[in-house]
């Protein structure tokens, strides 16, 4: 049984965005790193754990600006052996749109902060998993070994394009990406991409309908798309399975209450319904079971030399 665990620090505003709601209020700006971070820090210390964070870099550009104490909470998961990869500078949805040019300044301008904070960045993933072959030749071209943007997973997809129909019916436009089908299809396995000398590092799936094993689908009482007898087949599946790829948001680990939190997100991001003590205990009984965790780049080390 091997478990990979990555954390993708998705702030605020994205959220906000994807649900078209007004922008969060200023002082919130970065809950991602100061507050919702070390929770997970704090679990993964006490289980003996070790992520991948993958990290956006205007926040931390945002951070370094102002108070530093979002960096200083990347400086300690480095220090607990945790590793930092590429989020994006922008953490713009529509990335793989962008000209060429722009997508390789974008993905340079994060790679840099974390090299300046004392990272050596391996990988990538992309916003909203969205990616194709030319973003990928700017993940290689800046020598990187990996990339895990891959979410194999046709339901997720075809369940997002029926919510974003919806949503454009009733007037209502989200800044996440109807394109990029290719994201959500191919092998769930660790596979090599010859051609771009990258290793492509999927996110879990499960066996039959492959619905995400994400903290999102995993950590909350009634996830999309399933009713609650269906959510806990999907947790027992996760405790299970030989290999798993563990990806988390940090907003998995949100207290809307503490955290002061819009009513309006609140009720469309599911997860958050179901309190955090919940969730919590969740996620510690699955790493607790799988013995712990470890990052993309340890997991994957006798092929990234």
């Amino acid at each position: 049984m091997s478990t990979i665990v990555s954390l993708d620090l998705d702030d605020l505003p994205c959220y906000h965005a994807i649900h078209q709601l007004d922008a969060p209020p200023a002082e919130l700006a970065g809950i991602a790193l100061e507050v919702w971070l070390p929770r997970f820090l704090d679990l993964f210390k006490a289980l003996d754990v070790r992520a991948t964070i993958f990290v956006i870099g205007r926040d931390l550009e945002r951070d370094l600006g102002a108070s530093g104490r979002g960096a200083a909470v990347l400086s300690r998961a480095l220090a607990e052996g945790h590793e930092l990869a590429n989020h994006s500078h922008a953490h713009a949805y529509d990335l793989h749109s962008w000209p060429a040019t722009e997508i390789a300044a974008d993905l340079r301008r994060c790679d840099t902060l974390l090299r300046e904070l004392g990272a050596t960045p391996r990988g990538f993933r992309a916003p909203g998993y969205t990616h194709d072959r030319a973003m990928l030749m700017q993940v290689s071209a800046l020598g990187y070994a990996y990339d895990s943007s891959l979410l194999p997973s046709p339901s997720y997809y075809l369940a997002k394009l029926g919510v974003l129909g919806l949503r454009r019916l009733r007037g209502r436009r989200s800044v996440s990406q109807v394109g990029g089908g290719r994201s959500f299809f191919g092998p769930s396995s660790v596979h090599y991409l010859p051609e771009l000398g990258l290793w492509e590092v999927p996110i879990s799936v499960s066996r039959t309908l492959r619905l995400p094993l994400i903290g999102t689908f995993l950590l909350g009482d009634a996830p999309p798309m399933m009713t609650r007898l269906q959510a806990l087949a999907l947790r027992k599946e996760a405790a299970a399975t030989r290999h798993l790829h563990l990806e988390l948001h940090a907003i998995d680990l949100a207290d809307p209450e503490a955290d002061g939190l819009d009513a309006a997100l609140v009720a469309n991001q599911r997860e958050l319904a179901t309190p955090l003590d919940r969730r919590l205990e969740r996620l510690s009984k699955l790493l607790e079971h799988r013995r712990g965790g470890v990052p993309i780049a340890r997991a994957m080390a006798r092929h990234l030399r």
